[in-house]
């Protein structure tokens, strides 16, 4: 995954069990994961990660249009961001590759 940007997706509504494989490694569930530690470092209940069910679905929609909206931020943006090679500074390298599935 370190070589591309997955901001997430959700398969078909009632074609997942437990798990949704559209949304598996994937900008979205390190978002759900980030909120799901901050909420149990509180003492507050841990998140429901059945895909299967359809209040998880809805906040997994919410984190899929977050993270796709801050990956197409970066791609239209990508001149912005300035990344130099390790061995020689002056050679800029500039690339985002973005997988939408």
């Amino acid at each position: 995954m370190a070589d591309k940007l997955i901001p997430g997706n959700l398969s078909a509504a009632g074609s997942v069990g437990f798990t949704d494989p559209r949304f598996t490694d994937s900008m979205a569930e390190e978002i759900e994961q980030e909120l799901n530690a901050l909420m149990t470092a509180d003492g507050l209940p841990s998140l429901d990660l059945n895909a299967s069910d359809t209040t998880v679905r809805d906040r997994r929609r919410l984190f899929v249009a977050i993270a796709r909206g801050i990956v197409r931020h970066l791609e239209n943006n990508k001149s912005a961001i300035k990344v130099y090679c390790e061995h020689d500074e002056t050679k800029p390298v500039t690339v985002v590759d973005v997988d939408y599935g």
